[in-house]
């Protein structure tokens, strides 16, 4: 109703249903507190929601689009306790069909004169959701266009999947810490048991008639 009226009509029409229709002043965002935190809103859920999945920014309209269907479908107010769907159409939304924004898609190939060969679907990646009828919305990576579709297969999976994946692959993998061995060499010198090598023994037997040549040597100056 609101769109139909032009801005001429806007003052009678607020007239007739004793609307009071007020100006904030030019330049002064504080007048208009409720609205600029609404587009604030809006701005930084489109902004996370294009860089979270690399696309490119001149998608930001279907990326605003989005945020602002999702949060009329989910966003509770907090006086009434109801979205603003409840309130408009008196009963709770529906949201099984909601799907990951960015997500790849796969679109049905509708082209008029298709061939045996030719692909039956064309890759794309998802933008949202049609206001007016029950379709999707897709970018296709082919004819790098937005496409509206029913006729879509959407791959979309949770966000940290393979991670969670591989922890528990690796959640049974038992991990034990490397303990060094003790060192050999250092052990053989000082055990009394230890192996020694023919050189070493020929060190030792000469040593000893060494020391057996100086006793004999002392004892015969003592009888002198």
């Amino acid at each position: 109703m609101v769109e139909s009226l032009k801005m001429s009509n806007l003052k009678p029409f607020c007239e007739k249903h004793g609307i009071v229709h007020e100006f904030s002043s030019p330049r002064t965002q504080k007048q208009n507190g409720v609205v600029e935190r609404k587009n604030r809103t809006l701005q930084e859920m489109a902004r996370t929601m294009i860089h979270e999945n690399n696309l490119a920014k001149h998608l930001w309209i279907e990326a605003v689009n989005t945020t602002c269907y999702v949060q009329n479908m989910i966003y509770i107010i907090p006086i009434v306790e109801k979205t603003a769907y409840e309130l408009f159409k008196g009963r709770r939304p529906d949201i099984s069909y909601f799907h990951q924004f960015g997500c790849t898609c796969y679109i049905r190939n509708n082209k008029l004169y298709l061939k045996k060969f030719d692909a039956k679907a064309q890759r794309g990646i998802f933008l949202g959701y049609f206001e007016r009828s029950k379709t999707y919305k897709a970018y296709n990576s082919e004819t790098l266009c937005v496409e509206e579709s029913m006729h879509i297969k959407l791959d979309d999976k949770e966000p940290g999947r393979e991670t969670l994946e591989q922890d528990e692959i690796f959640a049974d993998i038992q991990v034990t810490e490397d303990t060094p061995e003790p060192d050999q060499t250092d052990e053989s010198e000082d055990s009394p048991e230890a192996e020694t090598t023919p050189e070493a023994q020929d060190e030792v037997a000469f040593d000893e008639v060494q020391d057996g040549s100086q006793q004999a040597n002392h004892s015969k100056n003592t009888f002198k």
